[in-house]
């Protein structure tokens, strides 16, 4: 909740590193913590330490600049890290369901990818913009605005254009409706064979 505030402050306040720094905080945060460890503390006092600094800063950071600083923030596995290799590929999914987002995030992060789940289309493009991931999943049906108009507008836009894209859907009918450049992951028992080509084809894995 703490988190949430401090990004919202950072928005309204004209502080777009502190909102950034505050949703990954969020990020960290969320899924099934409920007891800080040692470990954790520590990070999350590297998180404030980080706040801090981005208040104290006279300029705002480049997007170069501002992507080393989010990606050098900690990250947090439900898992043991040391059972798999952790990549320096950053994946942003667009989903408004927690169910989804865990699920889906889950199977990213066994993949060894840094997964930032955003729930909000909205709030998506601009994150997107100020630090562009290395690749953006968005759910298909969202409210306010459809997963596969998110991408089409990222590809319209001159920071996002090449950053690989791929609309995550149940129906096997949206494959006709997604134009190209944009790939298709279909949840359920053919989402690992679809990731994994998705994968491939953009050359992350």
């Amino acid at each position: 909740r703490e988190a949430g505030k401090l990004r919202a402050i950072g928005s309204s306040c004209g502080f777009p590193l502190v909102s950034l720094i505050a949703h990954r905080l969020e990020v960290y945060l969320g899924g099934t913590l409920t007891r800080l460890t040692d470990r954790q503390l520590a990070d999350v006092t590297r998180f404030a330490d980080r706040l801090g600094q981005a208040v104290d800063l006279e300029e705002r950071p480049n997007v170069a600049d501002t992507n080393q600083i989010i990606r050098a923030l900690p990250v947090r596995y439900e898992f043991d890290i040391t059972d798999i290799e952790v990549r320096d590929v950053e994946i942003m999914l667009v989903t408004p369901s927690k169910v989804v987002s865990r699920l889906v995030g889950t199977e990213l992060a066994a993949c060894g990818f840094r997964t930032v789940v955003v729930h909000d289309p909205i709030e998506s493009i601009a994150l997107a913009v100020r630090m562009p991931p290395n690749m953006i999943i968005a759910s298909a049906v969202m409210d306010g605005l459809g997963g596969l108009d998110l991408l089409r507008g990222l590809k319209a836009m001159t920071p996002t254009q090449a950053v690989p894209m791929a609309l995550l859907t149940s129906l096997d009918t949206a494959v006709a409706e997604v134009p190209d450049g944009i790939a298709l992951i279909r949840v359920g028992s053919q989402f690992g064979d679809d990731f994994a080509a998705v994968i491939t084809k953009f050359n992350l894995g």
